[in-house]
Parts: C-alpha cells; sequence; structure tokens
C-alpha cells in the first residue's frame, strides 16, 4: 500500500548522537539498534529513474531485505515528500531483480538507531562516507508532526538537508545522482 513519506535530514556532529539519543529516552522513546543497514539502489533496465526523480531500492538489514519504490518529491514547504511503496523479500530479491535487468547504481552503508515518539518516528545515521544525520519522519504525514519532533529534540533552526543519502554520496563522486 503506497504511503506518504514525510520527512526530514538534519546533519550533525557524530558527536551530538549520543545526547540527541538520551533526550529520545527521556521523552520516553521506543528504541532500536544500532544496527547495520546497506541500501542498494537499482536502476530500471527500461526506464532512467534517476531522470524521474524516483528510487528502486533493495534494505539488506538483519538477514533480510525490503524492496522499496520512491516516487518523485512533492513540494511540501521545508519537508521532503515522496510516494512510497515497500514489500518484505528475501535478500535473493537482488538476483531476481538482475536478472531482470536491474543493475546495481550505488550502495549506501549506515549504522542507524531508531526511536519511536508518538507522532513521529527519528534514526540516527551514521553514514559511511558522509558523516552523521537525524532523519525525522511523520507518523500520518503531516509536516506538523515532523516540526515538532525537531522542537522537542532541540534541533529545530538547524540546516535541512532534502537530498537522500545515495544523492550525496552520487554527488561526491560525481555520478548521477539516484
Amino acid at each position: 500500500m503506497p504511503s506518504l513519506e514525510v520527512e526530514v535530514k538534519i546533519p550533525v556532529d557524530c558527536g551530538e548522537l549520543n545526547s540527541i539519543l538520551e533526550r529520545l529516552r527521556g521523552l520516553g522513546a521506543r528504541v532500536e539498534g544500532p544496527l547495520r543497514e546497506e541500501d542498494v539502489y537499482l536502476q530500471h533496465p527500461c526506464r532512467d529513474v534517476i531522470a524521474r526523480d524516483e528510487a528502486v531500492r533493495v534494505r539488506l538489514s538483519r538477514g533480510r531485505a525490503r524492496l522499496t519504490y520512491k516516487g518523485p518529491r512533492i513540494p511540501r514547504g521545508d519537508v521532503k515528500a515522496r510516494i512510497e511503496v515497500e514489500a518484505e523479500a528475501s535478500p535473493e530479491i537482488l538476483e531476481v531483480l538482475e536478472a531482470l535487468g536491474f543493475r546495481e547504481a550505488l550502495r549506501v552503508v549506515k549504522e542507524r538507531i531508531y526511536a519511536s515518539l508518538p507522532s513521529a518516528s527519528v534514526t540516527l545515521d551514521r553514514v559511511e562516507g558522509l558523516g552523521c544525520f537525524v532523519e525525522v519522519e511523520a507518523s500520518t504525514g503531516d509536516p506538523r508532526e515532523v516540526e515538532e519532533a525537531l522542537r522537542l529534540l532541540g534541533l529545530d533552526g538547524r540546516p535541512r538537508v532534502t537530498e537522500s543519502y545515495a544523492s550525496m554520496l552520487a554527488g561526491r563522486r560525481g555520478g548521477a545522482r539516484p
């Protein structure tokens, strides 16, 4: 079932992650991790998903896989919004997609801590080759949930990044941005 992903990404000094985690715990957030995740972004054999501002991704973590399609970005002010469709799979899904002509465009490796607040989910990320970030995603797709979570975490007013980790890494490598 498609959903609307509404999120904000804030770059932070890696030394700040522990204090942000403590604030989350103080707010009663449920915390999971750290987990190692590999996101494999794929190029479609017949459709330029990058030029269409779309993404096809397989996330590998804990011996499982999650296939995700992300639609083009939808203007929503200071937050990033896009349609997202996800499905659980086994890691062999990559072999199936490669047999169908999909090719790996980029791989993003990160260590991630998940935290759940009543109206938003928060991830604390250490991304190989990029640094550290806090992502806040609205539970219902309402941008006000993101803004409230940022305020509670003391991150409101910080610079925001609208690019995906894949786009940022591709830019650093001089490649096409997934």
